[in-house]
């Protein structure tokens, strides 16, 4: 039975837009999936409490350089991805997306902020409204 939650896509704080395409190569080789997503994320905040019991892939530990520090700096990090369908906007087309966790992130663990990977979608804005479907 898949859940369905609204959502409001909110802005996130950079890092992912920033990071994301060096951790890509070793994302990639763990789980190829997503080989074809767009190199950041949607931050969406859930209009209800998500707690996710089972996740569908989870990464050994990635080193990778982290460039959102002024002079960078080596992070090691794992990722955990849950495929659902992300519908924008509402009524509109559904993609394939995964939530992406990053388990050193401040928001690993909420449960309504959370980190949403797919291809690239035109004209998404904060202030929005979505859904996610997650089977």
């Amino acid at each position: 039975m898949t859940e369905i939650i609204d959502a409001t896509i909110i802005r996130g704080c950079g890092v992912a837009s920033k990071n994301i395409k060096f951790q890509m190569p070793h994302l990639i080789w763990h789980f190829p999936e997503i080989k074809d997503i767009f190199t950041a994320s949607i931050n969406v905040n859930l209009d209800k409490a998500l707690t996710i019991s089972k996740v569908d892939f989870t990464t050994l530990p990635i080193a990778w350089w982290d460039v959102d520090e002024k002079q960078g700096h080596w992070a090691v990090e794992r990722f955990s991805f849950v495929r659902i369908k992300f519908e924008y906007p509402i009524g509109g087309t559904c993609h394939t997306a995964w939530f992406f966790d990053c388990h050193n992130s401040a928001y690993h663990g909420d449960t309504f902020r959370f980190e949403i990977i797919t291809e690239k979608i035109a004209n998404l804005s904060n202030g929005q409204r979505c859904r996610i479907h997650i089977p």
